[in-house]
């Protein structure tokens, strides 16, 4: 099946008697789903597509680890104890192993364990026998692929301080030069070139054969005097390859284990050929690689063998001995890494060519491929397909908004340019002054920032792996087709008459009042909501120039919703004081796992069953959830401050304290986990960013994501709600509709107009005393498919806005309060919205 695009209609394509037809290596003699079922049962619904970020670890290799670790006693192999001993012998056995698995012997490598691949590459360059540039002498060279992970672009740093020359050299350069070079005269400086074997973007192999081009001056990286050593960047490659170091023979080797194995994980090493090996300048100098040294004086004498000499301090020997088990399983499973490599290569090239032959019903292709050659033979191609999704326009649909679709159907993959930023330019197009340009735009490495006017930052990558399997290509291949291919009509945007939406949306939901009661037709005055409080209702003058409705339709506010508790249910509410941070007590709590890491209804649906409510009269927060009974947490804020603690929300530390153990075993009891309710300290500022950084001058934020509140529009949501039912054939009563469908954009607040999206337009918002600053627009994410009573997912919602509007995911606007404002004031629904606009301003 190499380069061949299966014929047949869609359903033939994604057949497995069309793929068993053409992939005749697949599933080692039929054994895949069994070591499926038994190995990997945790992954679950899970299509997992990164192996090349990490494979999966099988669970035996655990039980065999553990077992191992229950039955014997380690010591640290720095003593002479007999535990100690063990540890010894035990790390030597794993590094014969490690050469045996790369055809290999002590007599011609040697195995120095790091901390992981780039470590190994930091070795090399602090520790290779450069010579520095003179008025006598050109100096030593480093040479790189353009084509190379970004541990290995970092080299040149050290390279300054060596005052050696860095020379990025690309796969053509090269290529060309091997018909043009003469070697050049040797004078006994070392150069050193670093490749990839695998191409950690695109999944080119490049030629292992260069090897020895380079070391004998048939191929040149540059015409320099010298001997050209070769680093052959292996991680990526002996991941589902296997690595002859008998036939082919670099000077040096960086492999990543937990890449092979899936665990451990922070354990490589750098196979150093002893010729090499033994050039190497060591200068630091830690526990263990000394035969002597002295404290007073400068004198340091290194042990004979190389791995002792730059192995500083006591390595990680408990995960080195589980090197052992990760060899004995995987080739137990799998046979060897020849069936590794056919195995995942059948994959890939199946999925290639089908993903190749996708086309909209106008012939425009679906994906746009990144690669160097059509050819998919495994001497050529590693099971990766790094590509980018296009729309029906051929327009590229960004990486973010694909990752967010996928992950409605849990499946797992890679995106953006994978510490690869030279392979990313070359295949995207993208040249230097617009990464300048895209890093003054705000986008950095590894943000979501995937189009920059309409030119992709990044791409989509998917990698398989040993234990992946047609039904994980199946899912893949059915989601792209479902999402991208299988599009409704889209009608063009329109004022529409949302009012019966509106009715029925608040017919179907009472405004609370305080504790979760309804205050009935009568009402409860402010006096008895919030006695305590002062609140002020002054008139903010600002307002006058604002514009109250368009086309004389007043505009009011219909719905205020506060989340005492970050991710879980909504407290509805008829009035509510806002404060310097928002809405008063909206997220000043979160639910945190037994690592102190936030949960989300992204990793617990159920969150949204939990239902907070406050009572300021009783000074308390009820929690509530069917089935069990409820828990009060006060109000009260813990004057202790011995229990400060650190968290983490949207990448900001935020101070805040533990809210007691009753209440984390009523959670955990009911989410059938560990986890706790910890609540933000008053004494620490949090405050909103600015293009990505921290404003002190800003709005001050509880535990919210970017903004104090978020507004909907229900003529927006209307609009939106109207596509479904066209897109998916869904019932208009479903959950996708009405109050349901309102609830699940967790908004704080819903005004009622009847222009969808006309809230994109404003600057400013003024409802009663209070103005607002319009912050941005609001990028959603998954949690807008789960129904908010039930927990249940539908990811039609996702889908269907996806390709309803253009660009980012966005939908609803956050705001922040206004400096004119006073603290508290009071939001009350019914309230008419004024507001400005770009063009109001100007005014």
């Amino acid at each position: 099946m190499e380069g061949e695009q299966p014929a047949g209609t869609l359903e033939d394509l994604l057949s497995f008697s069309q793929f068993q037809k053409h992939c005749k290596n697949y599933g080692y003699g039929g054994t895949i789903q069994e070591m499926r079922r038994k190995e990997f049962s945790r992954l679950a619904e899970v299509t997992y597509l990164d192996h090349i970020g990490t494979t999966l670890f099988p669970e035996s290799l655990l039980q065999a680890f553990v077992a191992d670790l229950s039955e014997n006693v380690y010591g640290n192999p720095h003593s002479g104890n007999l535990s100690s001993r063990l540890t010894h012998d035990t790390i030597e056995h794993v590094r014969y192993r490690i050469l045996q698995h790369f055809n290999t012997s002590s007599e011609d490598y040697t195995v120095i364990f790091t901390s992981g691949s780039t470590a190994a590459l930091k070795l090399v360059a602090e520790n290779f026998p450069w010579t520095s540039k003179s008025s006598r002498n050109s100096g030593s060279c480093f040479g790189y692929l353009t084509d190379n992970h970004t541990s290995v672009v970092g080299m040149r740093g050290i390279m300054k301080m060596f005052n050696v020359s860095s020379i990025p050299v690309t796969p053509e350069d090269l290529i060309e030069s091997e018909a043009q070079t003469v070697k050049p005269h040797n004078d006994g400086t070392f150069h050193l070139f670093c490749y990839p074997a695998l191409s950690n973007f695109s999944g080119t192999k490049y030629p292992l054969s260069w090897i020895k081009k380079i070391q004998t001056g048939k191929m040149l990286p540059a015409r320099l005097p010298g001997n050209w050593a070769v680093l052959l960047d292996a991680a990526s490659f002996v991941s589902t390859s296997p690595l002859d170091l008998a036939v082919y023979q670099p000077d040096l080797v960086n492999v990543s284990f937990y890449k092979i194995f899936g665990f451990p994980t922070g354990l490589g090493a750098l196979i150093v050929s002893n010729h090499i090996g033994n050039l190497l300048k060591k200068t630091y100098f830690g526990g263990g690689t000394a035969a002597a040294y002295l404290s007073k004086e400068d004198f340091y004498v290194p042990k004979d063998s190389i791995s002792d000499r730059f192995e500083d301090g006591t390595v990680s020997f408990l995960d080195i001995i589980a090197l052992k088990h990760g060899f004995d399983v995987l080739q137990k499973l799998t046979g060897g890494m020849e069936n590794i490599r056919n195995h995942t290569h059948a994959l890939a090239t199946y999925t290639y060519s089908v993903l190749s032959a996708l086309h909209y019903t106008n012939g425009q292709p679906v994906i746009c491929i990144y690669g160097d050659t059509e050819v998919r033979t495994c001497d050529l191609q590693g099971p990766i397909i790094n590509f980018n999704v296009l729309d029906e326009t051929g327009s590229v649909i960004g990486y973010t908004q694909v990752d967010k679709l996928a992950s409605l159907c849990n499946i797992h993959f890679r995106t953006g340019c994978f510490c690869n930023a030279g392979a990313c330019q070359k295949h995207l197009g993208i040249s230097n002054a617009q990464v300048k340009s895209n890093l003054q735009a705000g986008h950095i490495c590894g943000d979501e920032m995937d189009l920059i006017d309409g030119r992709p930052t990044g791409s989509v990558r998917i990698s398989f792996g040993f234990m992946s399997t047609f039904e994980d290509v199946k899912v893949f291949l059915n989601f792209i087709v479902d999402t991208f291919i299988k599009k409704s009509f889209q009608g063009p945007l329109q004022i529409v008459d949302s009012e019966k939406f509106s009715r029925i949306t608040l017919s179907q939901s009472e405004s609370i009042g305080v504790g979760g009661k309804s205050p009935g037709k009568t009402g409860v005055t402010k006096n008895q909501l919030f006695s305590s409080l002062p609140i002020i209702e002054n008139t903010c003058l600002c307002k006058g120039r604002a514009t109250m409705a368009t086309n004389n339709q007043p505009i009011t506010l219909s719905r205020i919703y506060l989340y005492p508790i970050k991710s879980c249910a909504a407290f509805q509410v008829s009035q509510w004081p806002v404060a310097e941070q928002g809405l008063l007590f909206d997220r000043n709590w979160m639910i945190v796992n037994e690592n102190g890491v936030c949960l989300s209804q992204k990793q617990e649906p159920r969150l949204c069953l939990i239902q907070p409510s406050i009572d300021m009269i009783r000074n308390t927060m009820i929690i509530q959830a069917t089935g069990t009974p409820p828990i009060e947490v006060s109000l009260n804020e813990c004057n202790s401050t011995a229990g400060i603690c650190h968290n983490k929300v949207c990448g900001d530390r935020v101070h805040t304290y533990d809210c007691g153990e009753d209440v984390a075993h009523w959670l955990s009891s009911f989410l059938a986990r560990k986890c706790r309710l910890i609540r933000q300290s008053s004494s620490f500022d949090r405050y909103a960013k600015r293009k990505g950084l921290v404003d002190p001058n800003s709005a001050s934020l509880s535990l919210v994501n970017e903004a104090q509140y978020l507004l909907v529009n229900t003529a927006s949501i209307f609009h939106l709600s109207q596509q479904i039912p066209l897109r998916e054939g869904t019932d208009p009563a479903d959950d996708l509709h009405g109050d349901q469908m309102t609830r699940r954009f967790r908004a704080n607040l819903v005004i009622d107009s009847k222009i969808p999206f006309q809230e994109e337009e404003w600057n400013e918002l003024f409802i009663g005393c209070l103005h607002f600053k319009v912050s941005g627009k609001c990028t959603r994410c998954q949690i807008i498919c789960i129904n908010q009573t039930t927990g249940e997912k539908k990811k039609e919602i996702f889908q269907t806005l996806s390709s309803n509007r253009e660009g980012k995911v966005t939908f609803g606007m956050y705001l922040l309060n206004s400096s004119c404002s006073s603290y508290p004031s009071l939001l009350t629904v019914g309230s008419e919205i004024y507001y400005t606009t770009a063009e109001t301003k100007e005014d």
